[in-house]
């Protein structure tokens, strides 16, 4: 019982001995948390490419019966057909036409930009094209829906899709995020000056007091020599 008394004792003067060695170098956390917060705030606001982005939507138009309803067939050929258009929209002869009629030398530039998908396995296709300029977003995806629906038009005379969204220039970029970015640097500078100072805790192998002294030496101490400020 008296072994485990000790330890318990010991693991507690060690946490206590840690506490106040963190409490010591508090001026040092606080600066260098708010040196992380800083620094990441102006690499990212400086040195990072911003990235806007620009989106559509495109909704499939089901067919109307006679007594003023949606035709449930034809709803539900929409919901198959949506992803075989996403495909097609995602094909390099869509993209090629993009590239050439936007002077994209590179097509893979265009297809990294976009992202084209199927909203919740409905009737509607989201087209967003994400780069560094916000007038190149808006213009691949302006271009590759127009170039999307001649192609369906002249190709396989469908006709049943509108623009329910249409493209807009979004002056805002959608990364990287500043708030994001600051908190991050912010943990980032008090994570390694609290590390710091555990690694000096735990390398410093002076014995600063009594107890100490006896757990280490195994004998009793019989005298202190008191320590006098200058």
């Amino acid at each position: 019982m008296d072994e485990i008394n000790k330890t318990n004792d010991e693991i507690e003067i060690d946490i206590s001995a840690l506490m106040k060695l963190l409490k010591k170098n508090i001026k040092m956390i606080v600066i260098c948390t708010v040196l992380g917060a800083v620094i990441a705030f102006l690499v990212t606001n400086f040195f990072m490419t911003k990235k806007y982005a620009s989106s559509a939507r495109i909704y499939l138009i089901p067919k109307v019966t006679e007594q003023g309803y949606a035709d449930y067939n034809a709803v539900n050929s929409n919901s198959k057909m949506v992803n075989n258009y996403v495909s097609l929209m995602q094909g390099e002869t869509i993209l090629s036409k993009v590239a050439d009629e936007l002077n994209i030398e590179n097509v893979e530039e265009v297809k990294n930009s976009l992202s084209i998908t199927n909203v919740n396995e409905t009737e509607i296709i989201d087209v967003k094209a994400t780069t560094d300029d916000p007038k190149k977003s808006q213009a691949i995806v302006s271009k590759t829906v127009d170039i999307f629906f001649k192609e369906m038009q002249e190709k396989l005379d469908i006709k049943n899709m509108t623009i329910s969204d249409q493209p807009k220039v979004n002056d805002v970029p959608v990364s990287p995020s500043k708030k994001m970015n600051t908190v991050i640097g912010a943990m980032a500078g008090l994570l390694l000056s609290c590390g710091y100072v555990f690694l000096q805790y735990l390398f410093d192998k002076r014995l600063k007091t009594k107890a100490e002294a006896e757990s280490f030496l195994g004998v009793p101490v019989l005298g202190e020599i008191p320590w006098f400020e200058d």
